[in-house]
């Protein structure tokens, strides 16, 4: 979520993260960095006498991502939950925050107040097997945050370790079993499906060198969200979204994603933030 808070910051939309970790060093930095790149930072719980995790990302020969963790919680843990939020506001959640029993009861008290007041809410499961080696463990968390939310952004990965889809259209059967109705499915490198119950759609994704895919899904998200921010849609108008919106939806996605894996960083660039500001 950082990694998305931080493409949209860039980007120029109002935009705050729900998160946790230390107060030390790494912590005062990566809060200063927040600031510089327009992210709020009022809802991270900090914790005295805690290390902030870490999650290193290790390339392989294709340039793709293997993760390992190190992280130093206390036993209490908490997110804060005491946001204003209305029909206009977007909530994103994902990752392995949502699917942890400490946070559950806070996160679903922030889902309840975004059902409440209208928020539309996107979920990006965002598996990763190096932590969550038992997936059947937290299966049931995951389907319920998908029950919870307006738009699934999923992936070919998260959908094999959930469910063993093999493709888009049984992911999206799965989605539909666990109680959403829209979903945005992404391959490596062979396109991006959309379905929701009127449409099925496939974009092509352009042939580009990798330098990096760290952050590209998430960047992907704020992409989605960046349009929908931009184009009014929120959740009311889901249902009803025509295919040249949605071309632009996922365009924007595709874009926002394209940019990130031609870099290191993990979000999108100062440059194409500038074209997406000016």
């Amino acid at each position: 979520m950082l990694n998305s808070a931080l493409s949209l910051g860039r980007a120029g939309i109002p935009v705050e993260l729900v998160s946790e970790f230390g107060r030390d060093a790494l912590g005062d930095t990566i809060c200063e960095f927040l600031k510089e790149n327009n992210v709020s930072g009022q809802y991270v719980t900090r914790y005295d006498d805690r290390k902030s995790p870490l999650a290193l990302a290790l390339l392989d020969s294709a340039n793709n991502a293997h993760y390992s963790f190190y992280e130093d919680f206390p036993a209490e843990r908490e997110l804060k939950s005491n946001m204003d939020l209305t029909g206009n506001d977007i909530l994103m959640f994902g990752s392995i925050l949502a699917c942890l029993e400490p946070l559950s009861g806070e996160l679903n008290r922030i889902l309840g107040r975004a059902a409440r007041a209208g928020a539309t809410v996107l979920y990006d499961p965002n598996i990763r097997k190096d932590f969550t080696p038992d997936i059947d463990s937290i299966g049931h968390l995951i389907d319920s945050n998908i029950q919870k939310a307006d738009i699934i952004r999923t992936s070919e990965e998260d959908m094999m370790s959930l469910g063993e889809c093999r493709n888009a259209d049984e992911a999206y059967d799965y989605v539909l079993g666990a109680g959403c109705e829209c979903m945005i499915y992404t391959t490596s490198g062979r396109g991006v499906y959309l379905r929701t119950p009127l449409l099925s759609e496939y974009y092509s994704t352009p042939d580009i060198e990798t330098v990096s895919t760290v952050g590209a899904g998430d960047s992907f998200n704020a992409g989605i969200v960046y349009t929908l921010c931009r184009e009014g849609i929120g959740k009311k108008q889901l249902g009803n979204i025509p295919v040249g919106t949605w071309d632009r939806i996922i365009g924007n996605g595709i874009g926002f994603a394209t940019d990130v894996c031609m870099s290191t960083e993990n979000y999108i660039s100062r440059e194409y933030a500038l074209i997406l500001v000016s």
